[in-house]
């Protein structure tokens, strides 16, 4: 019994010890509040990167091109017809549609002739038609 009471005496004594120097995780010397903030960094607005820009295409540049071209600057289009000797593509956006038509030009089928139309209430001319029908760059 008086082993008990010399073990539970040192125990409280030792406690005592603990809470008055802070514990051991509490470091001895003091903290400056400043240091423990945040570095300053300078006012930075995170601004997004335009997509590049496109040159324009002049719609008299299609005629003459091969198919493989005008799928590299549209795609695949919409619908295409095959009526030999020639074939009609047509892509088709929001607000308009063009069609190109295809014959057999220098050993290659080529654009012969192209048409846009609208689609909507508002008229588009030839060349925005175009360029919205453009497929966006292919970002590297």
């Amino acid at each position: 019994m008086p082993r008990r009471l010399i073990v539970v005496a040192l125990s409280a004594a030792l406690s005592a010890c603990v809470a008055q120097s802070g514990g051991p995780d509490t470091p001895e010397t003091p903290v400056d509040d400043q240091s423990m903030s945040e570095p300053e960094q300078p006012n930075m607005v995170a601004t997004p990167t335009p997509p590049p820009q496109q040159a324009a295409i002049d719609p008299a540049s299609l005629v003459g091109m091969t198919g493989e071209r005008v799928t590299v600057l549209f795609g695949t289009p919409v619908f295409v017809r095959r009526d030999p000797p020639g074939e009609f593509w047509r892509y088709r956006g929001q607000t308009c549609v063009l069609e190109l038509f295809f014959y057999l030009q220098r050993g290659a089928q080529r654009v012969d002739h192209l048409e846009t139309r609208n689609t909507g209430s508002k008229p588009e001319d030839r060349a925005n038609c175009i360029a919205k029908l453009r497929k966006p760059p292919v970002e590297g």
